[in-house]
């Protein structure tokens, strides 16, 4: 039976305790719908181009949205089939989420079978089979092309995955995030398959923190952080352990060093994301408070703003517009109604009008115009 090894180290506290701090603030964070919609889609745009380009995919990010929001053209090249068929996995995590689909072995080869698959209707499912005599199958530097890594034998693979899901299926103390690192760690070490084992081990991981609800709303995307730091991703993935697997790696190493690494990049991406939502909704907000302004609006106010105006005379506003004091007069009560300025009298008569303090805070970037 798989068994997980660590110690909780200050780091691992210290970034589970900011997890949860930008998880609580996102959850109390009142999102408009199109803003959620937006902030989702570049989540998981950014999850398909990082996650691919880690493992090569040449594509850049403005070719990679070209791709999938033309998705419905037949793809000419693998880097564009690799890239629909990430977000296809995506789209499928969301769609089992719903379902509150569980992790299982079959969950995990179809998983794998939409990341691989050659043939938009058809699925490439199984574990990779025993190389012929005399055939090494390894991960090998791309460089220098010896063996970075030997994983176990392909007649080892089934009971080592059905341990791993046995043990998340039981595996109910530990926090979400360090058991979405392991479960990602063990399968990228048990290198299930032929090819796209690191695309499948991300997917994973971002399915367990879906089901935690640890996906930030859906806008979670640690690939990118991995992408900008592929040397100490593969060094933390490492950790300085033998090549060959039956050296050590069977006999589960701690993982102090992959789950540090694992929750400081959680913790950084929680952080901008709560940054960026925050964002968002007050800019929403400044939009929507100041969004019923029109081009009388806007002139009226530039013009005090600019002037730096306690309060404006009609025959002033006359002026500027060229038109006549009745029609002022008349513009003047309409800003009055909608509380965009305020009367000043003297006894019973109408001298001049200021804003009312709603648009005295404004700014003329607020109304569109560089300050």
């Amino acid at each position: 039976m798989f068994e997980s090894k660590f110690t909780y180290t200050n780091d691992i506290v210290n970034d589970l305790i900011y997890i949860e701090r930008y998880k609580t603030q996102l959850e109390y964070l009142y999102l408009p719908t199109r803003i959620k919609q937006e902030m989702m889609y570049k989540a998981k745009m950014k999850k398909t181009h990082f996650s691919t380009s880690i493992e090569g995919n040449v594509l850049s990010y403005d070719q990679v949205e070209r791709v999938i929001t033309e998705k419905g053209k037949k793809t000419k090249i693998d880097a564009e089939r690799e890239v629909v068929n990430y977000w296809d996995a995506l789209s499928y995590l969301e769609k089992c989420r719903e379902e509150k689909r569980p992790i299982d072995i079959h969950f995990i080869l179809e998983l794998h079978g939409i990341i691989e698959r050659r043939d938009i209707r058809k699925k490439t499912i199984g574990f990779r089979q025993q190389m012929p005599p005399g055939v090494l199958f390894a991960v090998y530097d791309s460089v220098t092309r010896s063996p970075e890594y030997i994983p176990p034998e392909a007649i080892d693979i089934e009971p080592l995955m059905s341990d791993l899901v046995a043990w998340y299926s039981k595996e109910n103390d530990l926090p979400v995030p360090i058991k979405a690192a392991i479960i990602s760690y063990q399968l990228v070490t048990i290198h299930p398959f032929e090819d796209g084992n690191g695309r499948t081990c991300r997917a994973l991981a971002t399915y367990v923190l879906m089901l935690g609800g640890y996906d930030f709303k859906g806008f979670n995307s640690m690939e990118e952080y991995y992408a900008n730091d592929l040397e100490g991703y593969y060094k933390n993935l490492q950790m300085g352990l033998p090549v060959l697997y039956y050296d050590g790696r069977n006999n589960p190493p701690h993982l102090e060093n992959w789950i540090e690494y694992f929750i400081r990049i959680m913790s950084l991406n929680a952080e901008n994301i709560a940054r960026q939502a925050e964002e968002a909704t007050k800019n929403e907000q400044e939009k929507f408070e100041y969004g019923n302004l029109n081009k009388r609006d806007t002139k009226m106010l530039r013009y005090m703003l600019e002037n730096s105006m306690d309060s404006v005379k009609t025959k002033d506003l006359a002026a500027i517009f060229e038109v006549t004091p009745r029609a002022i007069t008349k513009w003047c009560s309409n800003w009055v109604e909608r509380e965009i300025l305020i009367a000043n009298y003297i006894n019973v008569r109408i001298t001049s009008y200021s804003l009312t303090e709603k648009y005295k805070k404004m700014t003329l970037k607020d109304i569109g115009f560089i300050e």
